[in-house]
Protein backbone atom coordinates (compact mmCIF):
# COMPACT_ATOMS: atom_id res chain seq x y z
CA UNK A 1 0.00 0.00 0.00
CA UNK A 2 1.41 3.19 -1.01
CA UNK A 3 1.61 6.23 2.25
CA UNK A 4 0.14 9.64 1.79
CA UNK A 5 1.47 12.58 3.88
CA UNK A 6 -0.96 15.20 4.91
CA UNK A 7 -0.49 18.03 7.12
CA UNK A 8 -2.85 19.89 9.48
CA UNK A 9 -3.46 22.50 11.92
CA UNK A 10 -6.19 23.60 14.47
CA UNK A 11 -8.36 26.52 14.69
CA UNK A 12 -6.73 27.29 17.68
CA UNK A 13 -2.68 26.83 16.67
CA UNK A 14 -3.09 27.04 13.05
CA UNK A 15 0.31 27.98 12.78
CA UNK A 16 1.61 24.25 15.01
CA UNK A 17 1.45 22.35 11.66
CA UNK A 18 1.50 18.63 12.62
CA UNK A 19 1.92 16.03 9.85
CA UNK A 20 1.12 12.21 9.35
CA UNK A 21 1.53 9.74 7.14
CA UNK A 22 -1.17 7.64 6.17
CA UNK A 23 -0.58 3.86 5.87
CA UNK A 24 -1.63 0.41 6.48
CA UNK A 25 -0.53 -2.58 7.96
CA UNK A 26 -1.47 -5.93 6.62
CA UNK A 27 -2.45 -8.49 9.39
CA UNK A 28 -3.97 -11.65 9.52
CA UNK A 29 -7.54 -11.75 11.05
CA UNK A 30 -9.99 -14.71 11.19
CA UNK A 31 -8.13 -16.35 8.10
CA UNK A 32 -7.79 -13.54 5.80
CA UNK A 33 -5.58 -11.11 5.07
CA UNK A 34 -6.89 -7.54 6.03
CA UNK A 35 -4.74 -4.11 5.70
CA UNK A 36 -5.69 -1.67 8.65
CA UNK A 37 -5.55 2.12 8.29
CA UNK A 38 -3.09 3.93 10.72
CA UNK A 39 -1.31 6.91 11.40
CA UNK A 40 1.87 8.07 11.75
CA UNK A 41 2.90 11.19 13.13
CA UNK A 42 6.28 12.42 11.00
CA UNK A 43 8.20 15.84 11.39
CA UNK A 44 6.69 18.71 9.03
CA UNK A 45 9.05 19.12 5.93
CA UNK A 46 9.88 22.40 4.69
CA UNK A 47 7.17 22.91 2.24
CA UNK A 48 4.33 21.15 3.60
CA UNK A 49 1.92 19.87 1.37
CA UNK A 50 -2.01 22.41 1.73
CA UNK A 51 -2.84 22.57 5.63
CA UNK A 52 -6.00 21.37 6.43
CA UNK A 53 -7.30 23.23 9.53
CA UNK A 54 -9.41 20.96 12.12
CA UNK A 55 -11.34 21.49 15.17
CA UNK A 56 -8.58 19.08 16.96
CA UNK A 57 -6.16 16.82 16.11
CA UNK A 58 -8.45 14.13 17.68
CA UNK A 59 -10.79 14.71 14.57
CA UNK A 60 -7.78 13.18 11.93
CA UNK A 61 -8.43 9.28 11.51
CA UNK A 62 -7.04 7.18 8.62
CA UNK A 63 -8.95 6.16 6.02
Amino acid sequence: MKSTLRCYATHSSPDAITCYRFSAKAEFRHGEMVYVPMLIQVPAPAQPPSVTIVNSLNDVRPE
